[in-house]
């Protein structure tokens, strides 16, 4: 009982050695420390060492505390040695001196006959032979008890030896062991260094948004300190201008009788890019430069101005005229998102709405992380209805609501939408007639679903299929 008390003492003992040498060594690599002027990782390895050691020195010292026969087998193991030699010595003499006595004793037996006349003389020698012979027993049985006892004292030693040489090498697995479980920790902890260095890399990026934000906000935050300006003049102009309304109010019959040659006029106006139309557009990805970044909003720009030139035909253009404007803190907060190196939707803008001929066009950038908005074969939009009960102008304003939720429902989950018709798709017209022809096929109620195709991204645009269900089984589609 008591030896497997003390295995399991040597066990925990040495575990929790093991535990704190393992938190020492990782808090000496994580702080970097240094030892004897060794690098951090030298000294986390000789902390290690140092833990092995003394859970081997421990062990050794609980093993000797614990048991006298251990101390004695392995400090006295020399000197039990020489006391068997020193027995065994003892117990050839004796044996000698007992093949000796025996050998006087026959020839003495032979010459009885001879020595009667010296019987008492030789009696006496005999008694004195045999008393010798006696002690010389007893000494060969207590030499022999204590051969025995030696045997038994070594056996003893030897079992112990090979028990601790058990412990030994159990620990020395175990300090590989270890040894292992702390290079894999170190491998780990420079991973978690490079993510850190990444991370770090992002922060400082998003710091930099943040700045192009706050300037963003100065610049509104100006701009609407001159509206309110400009809100005070109006104010003042109000008065002036309540004074010219009976002026105005004789001038307004002639223009109610003219209106019908205005409104023509206005639906054959000139404006040829409206404000929010888009000039150019592209998804750019794995920009890891300011030089890639400058080269991919260049392209953008130079797509913008070539369809600017074809929307509104400026005249006498040069090549060399820029015809688009745009302002330096748009073009850096641009490059900024770029070089996030994520995939970004960029779309150019027009700020304003331009009359035919204009060759200055102010335009704005657009760019937003083109994620993956809706996985192929997702279903935006349902509605329940039933085609034989319904007139074909029915279906279609049914099927116009589908098509509105389905619009609501994508720029909701992040879909750019069209700035100037606030869509994000549009769905064929002759295949819309085709599927509500088809539905007069097939009687009772229905369910229909507007299902992508294929994946759509934050940069649309969003291309819808129609699918019909009855008994939650497809009887049509179309798109």
């Amino acid at each position: 009982m008591v030896g497997y008390v003390l295995i399991l003492a040597v066990i925990i003992l040495g575990g929790a050695i093991a535990t704190v040498g393992d938190r020492l060594g990782s808090k000496v690599g994580k702080a970097r420390l240094s030892l004897f002027n060794l690098r951090p990782k030298q000294t986390a390895v000789l902390i290690t060492i140092l833990t092995g050691s003394l859970i081997a020195g421990s062990t050794l010292g609980i093993l000797f505390a614990v048991s006298k026969e251990l101390r004695d087998a392995v400090f006295r193991i020399e000197s039990i040695q020489r006391q068997r030699q020193a027995a065994e010595v003892e117990l050839k003499t004796a044996l000698i001196q007992k093949n000796s006595i025996e050998s006087d004793l026959a020839a003495s037996q032979a010459n009885l006959s001879q020595v009667k006349t010296q019987l008492a003389g030789a009696t006496k020698s005999l008694k004195a032979a045999l008393t010798r012979q006696a002690q010389t027993q007893r000494l060969f049985k207590q030499l022999q008890a204590r051969y025995r006892q030696t045997q038994a004292n070594l056996a003893q030693v030897q079992a112990k030896s090979r028990t601790l040489q058990t412990e030994i090498t159990r620990l020395q697995a175990e300090q590989t062991t270890a040894l292992r479980q702390l290079q894999t920790a170190q491998g780990q902890r420079q991973e978690l260094e490079i993510a850190v260095t990444e991370i770090q890399t992002r922060l400082a990026a998003a710091e930099r948004q943040k700045q192009a934000l706050e300037d963003s906000i100065a610049t509104i935050q100006t701009q609407l300190a001159s509206a309110d300006q400009q809100r005070q003049a109006l104010l003042d102009q109000q008065t002036k201008l309540r004074s010219e309304i009976k002026t105005l109010e004789t001038s307004r019959q002639r223009l109610e009788e003219n209106v019908e040659v205005l409104l023509l006029g206005l639906r054959r106006g000139t404006i040829s890019i409206r404000a929010g139309q888009v000039l150019a557009a592209g998804v750019v990805k794995n920009i890891d430069s300011p030089t890639k970044a400058q080269q991919a909003i260049e392209e953008f720009l130079r797509q913008a101005r070539r369809n600017a030139i074809i929307l509104n035909n400026p005249q006498n253009i040069k090549p060399t005229d820029q015809v688009i404007q745009v302002t330096t803190a748009d073009i850096d907060r641009l490059m900024q998102q770029l070089l996030t190196g994520k995939t970004y939707s960029v779309r150019i803008l027009a700020a304003a709405n331009y009359l035919q001929g204009e060759a200055n066009i102010l335009v704005v950038p657009q760019a937003a992380e083109n994620t993956l908005i809706f996985e192929p074969g997702a279903t935006i939009a349902q509605i329940r209805l039933n085609p034989s009960k319904m007139s074909d102008e029915q279906i279609l304003q049914r099927l116009d609501a589908l098509f509105s939720t389905s619009n609501q429902r994508a720029i909701e989950a992040g879909v750019w939408p069209d700035p100037v018709s606030g869509t994000v798709g549009a769905f064929d017209q002759i295949e819309l007639v085709k599927f509500i022809l088809a539905l007069r096929n097939y009687p009772g109620e229905m369910e229909i679903s507007s299902i992508v195709p294929q994946a759509i991204y934050t940069s649309g645009p969003m291309k819808l299929e129609l699918v019909a269900r009855q008994n939650q089984k497809i009887i049509l589609r179309g798109g």
